[in-house]
């Protein structure tokens, strides 16, 4: 289970206890008394839920957000004297603690989605920014423009592996179908199920599809090779960092071809990249600049 399906199931056990906080609190406008001891018990649900968030925190460390890790060793640093406090007080001081311990809990619970829920739009971010500067390198730096050069030449593969390794400079691991539908590899070409290893160390993981263009090729046509393959992805076991909203058909070309649209189907746009190995000039009117407007 990725951390955002662990996160979403503590998230309804804390806005479950949060019902059941208020359900405590209108007894208690009926009847002042708490005879069968409601506060306890949500001091000790309050209590599990802190266990569970620990072992949220120590399970997923190495793949966090580092913003959540923040939230999380924050409030646990605030909450557990309210929660784990003993008993010596008065009845009063008692539920003054419970109810600042559910209060806290409700407030850590909308920052922590908030938090996970942009998680999505950081490796978008980012993958358009490892595009963006891979066509501007090509354009300023001999050295690179003869590596993609070279590459095209060789063909679709290599092209994939050069730019595999240039998105993993940005944080992005990038990874491609295979014909039964699994995430492969795009610079071993290996067929890759389990992806903890590369989410300990990759900001977020991006589906591409890459095809060249030769020229006179259909380079719309091209484009949409890539798409039908892409779709082959099912989305499976999902890791917790993975772009699922976004997929990205890339072509690479020797000078910039006409980009199509974004297109969605049905919960997934794909975005069209062109990487154009022998640009005439450094337009801002073509090419790359396309991709981000």
């Amino acid at each position: 289970m990725s951390y955002i399906e662990q996160w979403k199931a503590l998230s309804s056990r804390i806005r479950g206890l949060m019902q059941v906080g208020e359900l405590h609190a209108h007894y208690l406008t009926v009847r002042s008394s708490d005879t069968y001891g409601r506060a306890k018990r949500l001091r000790d649900h309050s209590a599990s839920i802190l266990t569970a968030l620990t072992t949220f925190r120590d399970r997923f460390q190495h793949v966090l957000p580092s913003e959540a890790s923040d939230v999380i060793i924050r409030f646990l640093g605030e909450v557990t004297p309210f929660i784990r406090g003993d008993d010596n007080g008065t009845p009063d001081t008692r539920q003054e603690q419970v109810w600042a311990a559910l209060v806290m809990l409700a407030g850590f619970e909308t920052e922590m989605s908030f938090v996970l829920s942009d998680t999505q739009q950081h490796i978008r971010a980012r993958s358009e920014r490892a595009f963006a500067h891979l066509q501007r390198l090509i354009v300023v730096d001999q050295t690179t423009r003869a590596q993609w050069q070279a590459a095209f030449k060789e063909g679709e593969v290599a092209c994939e592996k050069l730019g595999a390794v240039h998105l993993l400079l940005h944080g992005i691991w990038a990874f491609k179908i295979s014909a039964t539908g699994e995430r492969t590899d795009l610079v071993f070409q290996e067929t890759v199920s389990d992806l903890t290893a590369e989410e300990r160390y990759a900001d977020g993981l991006v589906l591409t599809e890459w095809k060249t263009a030769a020229p006179g090729d259909n380079a719309g046509q091209r484009f949409a090779d890539a798409r039908s393959q892409a779709r082959r992805y099912a989305q499976g076991a999902l890791a917790g960092n993975e772009l699922t909203a976004y997929r990205y058909a890339i072509v690479v070309s020797s000078q910039h071809v006409p980009v199509p649209a974004d297109t969605a189907d049905g919960t997934v746009v794909y975005r069209h990249i062109n990487v154009a190995v022998d640009p005439q000039s450094p337009s801002r009117s073509r090419g790359s600049r396309s991709h981000v407007e």
